[in-house]
């Protein structure tokens, strides 16, 4: 966790502006605490690992060693946010890769257990928390969110997944937020 917190701390001085002010998706509903978005195609790296499960810091340390440089290019890349991690597993995290790149000039990895993963236009249902985020926290607000869904008739599928705003040195006005991708029927 140590380490976490020290790249955390370099790594904030390349770190680019969130999702929504990059203009990567737009709002279209808003039912009560639940937002429903229209996000645009982007391009994600991404570290996936059956034997560091849960293991956040590895995957982190992984995924930032190849923006601070560790790639073919020897390039630094500013990290954006959120970072986002696939639940309920929790062993897959990704980042988002600025606007200007995609897979053909983006640096390829020298750890080949860093993909290159690339989203489609898709709409998803949103839930926004502060603070720490934690196991607790997390379960409630994914039922939270599909109570509303649920309420209002909106299919979805079971791939939750946590964005991470903030670097953990932050200790006020955390961001969180839990996703679930919305069925186009």
């Amino acid at each position: 966790m140590k380490w976490l917190l020290i790249a955390f701390m370099f790594f904030s001085s390349y770190y680019s502006q969130d999702l929504d002010k990059n203009d990567t998706y737009s709002v279209i509903q808003t039912l009560g605490s639940v937002e429903i978005r229209a996000y645009k195609p982007a391009l994600f790296i991404g570290y996936f690992s059956n034997a560091d499960i849960g293991n956040q810091s590895a995957y982190f340390r992984t995924l930032a060693d190849y923006i601070f440089g560790n790639n073919k290019k020897e390039e630094k890349i500013a990290m954006t946010s959120p970072v986002v991690i696939k639940m309920p597993s929790k062993n897959e995290m990704l980042f988002r890769l600025p606007k200007g790149y995609n897979t053909k000039n983006a640096p390829k990895p020298n750890n080949k257990k860093i993909k290159f993963t690339t989203t489609s236009f898709c709409t998803k249902a949103v839930i926004t928390y502060s603070g720490y985020t934690n196991q607790y926290k997390e379960s409630k607000k994914i039922d939270e969110l599909k109570k509303t869904l649920d309420q209002n008739n909106i299919k979805y599928t079971d791939e939750f997944e946590l964005f991470v705003y903030d670097p953990p040195y932050q200790i006020f006005n955390r961001r969180n937020e839990i996703s679930v991708n919305i069925l186009n029927e």
